[in-house]
């Protein structure tokens, strides 16, 4: 009997369910949803940290405009995709997660207007390719500004660790080579989505 029992769990466990890219998390409020949403998409998670850590190297004084741009922008995008206009930007969010990757491994001082730029892209990537689309009304509504505040906090977050840990020869070569390793992620993914 135990046997049968086995077999028939292992047959259900077998079964394929619907995937969706961006689901949201059973049980969960909409809100939390939003939330924990830029933690449990890989792409938004390492756009979100490279530019924190970018920010940070070119010095927080420099660049309050591109983190202004960054904010403004992602809520931009995520109104955008409340009026379900959002294209799908997954290839273009990868790619400019690359380009922040490698400028953070070169470490060079960068002009304000292109890191204002770099920020408001990188912002409104992320804000249009954060769309729920399983969920709707006030529902939707309540899942991209929790997505709105997460990644917010989670770039502000990377800028101050990246800044703080960022005195000493050692730990600037540290964030580099974190960049690199960001730079290299984004374009195995990107590889694997334009192949698709």
């Amino acid at each position: 009997m135990r046997r049968g029992v086995r077999w028939f769990a292992g047959a259900l466990c077998g079964l394929p369910l619907p995937a969706f890219a961006h689901s949201p998390i059973e049980g969960l409020d909409d809100f939390y949803i939003g939330l924990l949403h830029p933690l449990f998409v890989p792409a938004h998670l390492l756009g979100v940290l490279t530019l924190g850590v970018l920010v940070a190297q070119q010095g927080v004084q420099r660049v309050q405009s591109a983190v202004v741009a960054y904010f403004i922008m992602l809520v931009a995008g995520l109104a955008t995709t409340l009026a379900e206009l959002a294209p799908d930007v997954e290839v273009p969010l990868l790619a400019a997660t690359a380009l922040i990757g490698v400028l953070v491994a070169a470490a060079i001082e960068l002009p304000r207007a292109l890191l204002l730029v770099v920020g408001a892209v990188q912002g409104v990537l992320l804000g249009l390719d954060s769309a729920q689309p399983q969920l709707a009304g006030s529902g939707r509504l309540a899942a991209l500004l929790g997505t709105a505040i997460a990644a917010s906090l989670l770039m502000l977050y990377a800028l101050a660790f990246a800044e703080w840990f960022s005195k000493r020869a050692w730990q600037r070569i540290g964030l580099r080579v974190a960049g690199s390793w960001a730079a290299a992620s984004a374009l195995l993914v990107l590889a694997l989505a334009m192949a698709r």
